[in-house]
């Protein structure tokens, strides 16, 4: 009975080791499914920083706000105005998949207040424009420098995260027969217990750790 549970604990941390080390992060699947969309689809989404790019272009070449949204929007709106719908349904439309979330809101937020300083207060639109562009440059650059800060601590949690039950394996294999101990009623059930809990507050801690540092209320 014992030698069915511990074979049964080895496979069960092996699959955990195994996820630990080789699960792909969010950031990198958001990167891979960029890469895989097709090439029509990414012309069709060229990004935040284009669009912003094109709307400034539009403006410089006289035209109006509205008639830029309406360019980048690829319709005509109803009334000549600009309003948070339309800027969302515009910027879905064009942003990358990594580009949604809080940035996409921030850019609306953005827009909404460069059209708004435009139609209420009479300023030039291409500068407002020019703003949000140096903004969302500022963005982009904050973003890559956050993966690349944090790459080594997640390498290095994922590695930590995976040594117990990696030595574990590997007393089983050396003939030390930890499982065989860790089963056993008494002193070796009460490791167990021990360990396991202290493994698990371990990982929440980390994993709460790393959500809040990487918010993005931080890098605004």
């Amino acid at each position: 009975m014992h030698d069915e549970t511990a074979a049964w604990l080895a496979a069960m941390m092996t699959a955990i080791a195994c996820l630990v080390l080789f699960a792909p992060s969010g950031s990198a699947s958001a990167r891979l499914k960029a890469m895989s969309v097709r090439p029509s689809a990414q012309s069709d989404r060229p990004g935040l920083a284009v669009l912003v790019t094109s709307l400034l272009a539009y403006v410089d070449n006289g035209g109006g706000l509205v008639e830029a949204f309406e360019e980048a929007s690829g319709r005509r709106f109803a009334t000549q105005e600009v309003t948070r719908e339309r800027v969302m349904a515009m910027l879905e439309n064009r942003c990358l998949p990594q580009e949604r979330g809080p940035t996409l809101t921030i850019m609306a937020q953005a827009l909404m207040a460069c059209y708004g300083l435009s139609a209420i207060l009479g300023c030039r639109a291409s500068d407002g424009l020019r703003t949000v562009a140096a903004m969302q440059r500022r963005r982009a650059a904050l973003d890559e420098a956050r993966e690349k800060a944090f790459a080594v601590p997640r390498a290095t949690i994922r590695l930590l995260s995976a040594l117990p039950v990696l030595t574990i394996i590997m007393g089983e294999f050396m003939g030390a027969r930890p499982l065989s101990f860790l089963c056993r009623p008494g002193l070796g059930t009460i490791c167990l217990i021990l360990g396991a809990a202290f493994y698990v507050f371990g990982l929440v801690w980390i994993h709460l750790l790393m959500n809040d540092l990487g918010r993005e209320d931080l890098w605004i």
